[in-house]
């Protein structure tokens, strides 16, 4: 059964988006639909089976202007239960005391909802000091992207973390894997 794919990012430099383009791309983009959280209705969340949010983190470890407006709305969305997966961008020398900060705001309040965290990443091969991204398991919450000192880890990041997302749906018989 083909399943409806989400990403929903925001962004203030176009880092965030080039990720979201990067993951459709890999996924598949037939099977992908990307919005911008910034003045996004929040009936779109409710289109999709599966969810990947991404957000950059500003300054020490705010959440990005246009989804900090839509974090309080947020809770009227039903996530029981989804599969929503969450990649976030920062700045791990000269913010890392609050790297990728915003992705564990945005972890908060999804599971908060009930939804179903996938996609979590291994903290090692970044060098920051602390994190909020970090889940009890000792791994980021979801991908972490550094574009200022580590851009050319992403594109392979991305394609090991979609196939790694895929596998966990697979595994929680989410998506079916031809």
């Amino acid at each position: 059964m083909e399943k409806n794919v989400g990403i929903i990012y925001g962004t203030e430099t176009g880092n965030t988006e080039h990720i979201a383009g990067l993951i459709k791309q890999e996924w598949g983009p037939e099977q992908v639909e990307v919005h911008n959280v910034a003045g996004m209705e929040l009936a779109i969340f409710e289109k999709f089976d599966i969810l990947i949010l991404g957000v950059p983190s500003w300054y020490d470890g705010q959440v990005q202007d246009d989804w900090d407006e839509m974090l309080e709305d947020l809770s009227s969305v039903d996530l029981k239960d989804r599969a929503v997966a969450l990649y976030g961008l920062g700045d791990q020398q000269d913010w890392g005391l609050y790297f990728i900060d915003a992705v564990g705001a945005l972890a908060d309040k999804v599971l908060e909802g009930g939804a179903k965290l996938i996609g979590e990443w291994p903290v090692e091969g970044y060098d920051f000091i602390e994190s909020q991204a970090i889940n009890k398991n000792g791994n980021f919450y979801g991908l972490a992207i550094d574009e200022d000192w580590q851009s050319e880890l992403s594109e392979g990041r991305v394609k090991k973390w979609v196939m790694q997302l895929k596998k966990e749906l697979q595994d929680l018989q989410i998506l079916e894997v031809a």
